[in-house]
């Protein structure tokens, strides 16, 4: 190797090392400026921070100065906005009862001039028919009048010539100077007049006297239709001569037995001078009740038909409700005889459970509870006389089931009925020759019932709102019935059954409704006529 290239080897190392010697220097003195740099940021990242928290600790002491003022500013806003918000709902309510008061007396004005005139309108609608009835009745008392003066003539005879014979045997006795008090009467022409009088003709007599006598009225009147039914009235009559209640009448309208009814009536009238007894041709259920009726003297009116009986506090328990609770209407529990199978057990209609809906705590009518809602029957229940006289009440005649035109006509005009649920009527059933045991044709009544029962209704301004619970009563017993009735009848019944719906008028919704409820009515096609054009 020649010298001058060592040199350069020689002058290359020192220039390396040079190199790298300030290579060390200048990275130091980096390292010492980053130190430097992270230093000054520190210093001033600190500087930042305690000036930023300085300016936050003066804004927050600004703010809590200003929020507390605009806090106060905003509580003073906003009770002033809710004192006047008060005032002008005070004064909103103020106006809107007086509104409300004011719609309610116009509207109860215009209702009362509705009702007012609804009332005037059935008024004149029905003028004609009481005139009708005036006139009937007018003619009905000038016959009975004449019926009775001609019946009183042998009777008044009769005493005439007793008073002559009397007078004559006095003048004899006195000749003779012999006592009179055993003085017995005989005498043929006296003999022939009371034979003139038959039975019927005596009892009308006795019943006119009673009736004009108005000296004492009893508390109830009990009214019996009785018709071929010994075998159980003795014992309906018991039930009823041990009534606790011992102010009562018991008129009994003899409707031409021709069993020994007759003979046990006068047997008991002999007992007890409290049976009034009436013999009469037979004109059925509804007029014998309404007979009776007619001469009844008592306060309040009861039912019992001649087969049943009752508890012996019954009357004396329905009374004392209406006296105390000033009611029109009393009514209590039914019992059950079946007498067919000789047990005490409830007839199904009857049951307890058809009797839950019926208000016992408190006073109710009509609009209360519907009447169609529980059990109809006419001797459950005492009735003062006057609900009967006041409204025109009476029995449908000429028909069975004549008792639905009382029990609706009183149920839809009483404004204040009670009802107990202890059990004093016993109700008997299963026996030979009753409506509902025979089955037979005479089922066929109840279907014109329903037509009277529609009447009572729109009469009492009650057919609107009662509508869907009367057709619900009326297809339910329609299809109960027809059920029933014996075969030879049911094609009369169906006839008579068809013709009394599609005069009810009803709409589709009703139709729907029912088809719905009973679905016999599309087994037996009964709506596919009203469907048809």
């Amino acid at each position: 190797m020649s010298d001058n290239e060592e040199k350069y080897i020689r002058l290359e190392r020192q220039y390396q090392d040079s190199i790298a010697s300030q290579k060390r220097y200048f990275e130091s003195e980096i390292e010492l400026l980053k130190s430097k740099l992270e230093y000054e940021k520190e210093k001033l990242k600190i500087e930042l921070e305690n000036k930023k928290l300085e300016e936050l600790r003066l804004q927050k002491e600004f703010y809590d100065v200003k929020n507390v003022k605009d806090l106060e500013e905003q509580k003073k806003y906003f009770l002033g906005e809710i004192e006047s918000l008060k005032k002008f709902y005070e004064k909103e309510i103020e106006n809107r009862q007086k509104q409300t008061e004011e719609w309610h007396v116009k509207h109860f004005e215009e209702e009362m001039t509705k009702l007012k005139q609804g009332y005037e309108e059935m008024l004149s609608a029905n003028e004609e028919k009481y005139k009708v009835q005036e006139e009937l009745l007018s003619q009905h008392i000038i016959d009975q009048k004449e019926y009775y003066e001609n019946a009183l003539k042998p009777f008044n005879r009769l005493k005439r010539l007793k008073g002559e014979i009397v007078k004559k045997v006095k003048k004899i006795k006195i000749k003779e100077n012999k006592p009179e008090k055993n003085i017995r009467i005989e005498d043929e022409q006296c003999s022939d007049c009371d034979s003139g009088l038959n039975t019927e003709q005596k009892q009308n007599i006795e019943e006119v006297i009673i009736s004009n006598d108005k000296t004492s009225r009893p508390k109830v009147s009990v009214i019996l239709p009785i018709y071929n039914v010994g075998k159980y009235l003795r014992e309906s009559l018991d039930s009823l001569i041990n009534q606790t209640l011992k102010d009562i009448e018991i008129i009994c309208v003899n409707d031409g037995s021709t069993d020994d009814c007759f003979e046990i009536l006068e047997e008991y009238k002999e007992k007890d001078n409290r049976i009034k007894v009436i013999h009469k041709e037979n004109g059925g259920t509804g007029a014998a009740r309404n007979d009776g009726l007619r001469i009844a003297r008592g306060e309040c009116i009861g039912f019992v038909d001649p087969d049943d009986w009752v508890k012996p506090n019954m009357y004396e328990r329905l009374y004392g409700l209406i006296k105390e609770k000033n009611l029109e209407i009393a009514m209590c529990m039914p019992d059950g005889y079946d007498e067919k199978n000789a047990v005490n057990a409830a007839f199904p209609y009857f049951c307890d459970e058809n009797f839950e809906k019926i208000i016992d705590d408190r006073v109710f009518n009509w609009r209360d509870l519907s009447p169609f809602s529980y059990p109809m029957c006419v001797w459950n229940k005492l009735y003062t006389k006057e609900l009967f006289d006041k409204n025109k009440i009476e029995f449908a005649e000429g028909l069975d089931f004549e008792d639905h035109k009382v029990i609706f006509g009183t149920l839809l005009t009483a404004e204040r009925m009670y009802f107990i649920k202890e059990k004093l009527y016993v109700y008997r059933y299963n026996r030979e020759g009753s409506v509902l045991t025979d089955n037979n044709n005479r089922l066929i009544d109840h279907i014109e019932i329903f037509n009277i029962v529609e009447n009572l209704m729109k009469e009492t301004n009650t057919y609107n709102v009662l509508r869907k619970d009367f057709l619900d009563y009326k297809i339910h017993n329609l299809l109960y019935y027809y059920s029933k009735i014996k075969e030879e009848f049911k094609s009369e019944y169906y006839e008579n059954m068809i013709k009394s719906i599609k005069d009810t008028n009803l709409s589709e919704d009703e139709i729907t409704w029912l088809s719905e409820k009973y679905p016999e009515l599309k087994e037996i096609s009964l709506f596919k006529p009203m469907s048809e054009p």
